[in-house]
């Protein structure tokens, strides 16, 4: 009886039970007697040769010149009906002047926020939102951004908008206090990441406290800031001829071209003189130092110097092969053997970072418990002497040069990064082939040229050594104030509660 009531109350399920093992069972039969013959095992990786890379020919913008001075690139794209539209800003924070830190940005995000008289910040906010359409401005260390991303049905009101916003800024009170009071809580949590701290603290290190590639904004520059201090710096800088200016996506060309002259026509060029920039110090030289904070249990690290090249240095390509062996991913010698093997960091990078117009740094950085930090450091350094001092070979100089060849492509794999690398080049003075010839260049470096170039660049015995941690509880021999002439770094902020 008990059978008969779980059969009759279970028999759908028994049912499902029995039809799917039938199925499978047919199924299991079929595979065996169509399985196919065993094939032979298939080759490693290691074994696999790769063909020649083909030539390739990164597609260019075309170059135009507005009769009030703005360049403009243009470059068609018509797989959507989206336009993209970027400029670039002749002038960045290094020329804001040493105690008005804070001033370009402010300059930027308040025109963005509070808008023109035309068109107020929020009523500009509803316009963006209805047409799914974007605009942001922004100013960083030597250039400012402006960027337009909007439908193609929609670029007339997008120009007209843009324009607007760029000539006739209204800079509302309110949007002012805003933004001061939004970069007033930034400053007071600015503490709070070990990580930012080390960067900031590294980068006075190596440039000096009074470079304008060091300033930090602070309370009291914050205080020098007003409605009139944003009105003077726009009309300062923002004239047509300070502008490039780039327009990507579904346009015909010489359409395009008129309509970019017709918005511009009645803004007149003005000459600009930008503020001197200090040099910088290129010398080298030793020093450690320390910020102590209790609360954290791991070290953040950045050991580096400067090095005084420009990218079109004949030795920067080797300095790239260089890079890619020593720090340039999860395959290079740093974190394979400070990471993988001697398990000494959580995580650990480095880069030759060489700039455009001004001297290049090198560093590596890590992040470690506090008691392995001194061992961790110890890894690095002893990674740079041995790249110093023994070079590379010629398996990694292969491997290292067919990573960069193979992930050259992706800077030009959409058209914006094609049209923002000219904008690049344009900005600063560099041939528009400069990529092309790059790349022959990496092709063509040898392991002599490699190994020369890290026994000239690097200096491992005169580097600046920073460390973020807590030195609390530690023994004394594993404290970074055991280190020689070691120096406390004091980053209370100042005017702060």
């Amino acid at each position: 009886m008990r059978i008969f009531k779980f059969v009759r109350s279970n028999g759908l399920a028994l049912c499902g039970l029995i039809f799917f093992y039938s199925v499978f069972s047919s199924i299991l039969a079929r595979c065996a007697e169509t399985a196919p013959a065993p094939v032979p095992p298939y080759k490693l990786w290691k074994d696999v040769q790769s063909p020649e890379l083909k030539k390739f020919n990164a597609p260019t913008a075309d170059r135009f010149e507005l009769p009030n001075g703005m360049v403009v690139f243009l470059l068609e794209d018509h797989e959507l009906p989206l336009i993209d539209l970027n400029m670039t800003l002749r002038v960045g924070e290094i020329h804001e002047g040493a105690n008005n830190a804070g001033l370009a940005d402010a300059t930027a995000t308040v025109m963005r926020t509070g808008g023109s008289e035309k068109y107020p910040g929020d009523k500009l906010d509803e316009l963006l939102e209805d047409t799914a359409a974007s605009l942001s401005l922004g100013i960083g260390t030597d250039s400012g951004s402006v960027s337009l991303a909007l439908l193609k049905d929609d670029f007339a009101k997008g120009l007209d908008i843009l324009v607007d916003v760029l000539r006739h800024p209204a800079f509302p009170q309110d949007k002012v206090d805003l933004h001061l009071a939004q970069a007033r809580t930034s400053i007071s949590k600015r503490n709070d990441n070990p990580g930012g701290i080390a960067m900031r603290e590294f980068r006075k290190a190596l440039y000096g406290e009074k470079s304008p590639y060091a300033k930090v904004v602070e309370y009291a520059s914050l205080a020098t800031i007003n409605r009139k201090a944003l009105q003077d710096f726009h009309g300062l800088y923002f004239h047509p001829n300070m502008f490039i200016l780039s327009v990507v996506g579904d346009f015909k060309k010489d359409e395009m071209l008129a309509k970019l002259t017709a918005a511009f026509a009645d803004w007149p060029s003005q000459k600009v003189t930008l503020p001197p920039v200090d040099a910088i110090d290129t010398s080298r030289h030793q020093k450690v130092l320390f910020a102590d904070r209790p609360k954290i249990n791991q070290t953040t690290f950045v050991l580096g110097h400067i090095i005084d090249i420009h990218r079109d240095n004949k030795d920067y390509p080797a300095i790239q092969l260089m890079n890619e062996v020593l720090s340039g991913g999860m395959s290079a010698r740093m974190f394979t053997e400070v990471r993988t093997k001697k398990g000494l960091a959580y995580s650990v990078w480095g880069q030759a970072a060489i700039n455009y117009d001004r001297p290049g740094i090198f560093y590596c950085s890590g992040l470690t418990r506090n008691e392995q930090a001194l061992e961790a450091v110890e890894a690095v350094k002893e990674e740079v002497v041995k790249m110093k001092e023994h070079g590379i070979t010629e398996q990694e100089l292969a491997e290292a040069r067919e990573r960069i060849l193979n992930s050259f492509v992706f800077n030009f794999d959409t058209p914006s990064k094609v049209i923002g690398r000219q904008m690049n080049y344009e900005f600063y003075h560099y041939p528009m082939d400069f990529a092309t010839k790059l790349l022959d260049a990496i092709k063509q470096a040898s392991l002599e040229d490699v190994n020369n170039v890290a026994k000239k660049y690097l200096d491992p015995d005169n580097c600046i050594l920073l460390g973020v941690g807590n030195s609390t509880g530690l023994d004394a021999a594993k404290s970074f104030h055991s280190l020689k002439d070691c120096q406390t770094l004091d980053v209370t902020i100042p005017g702060g509660k």
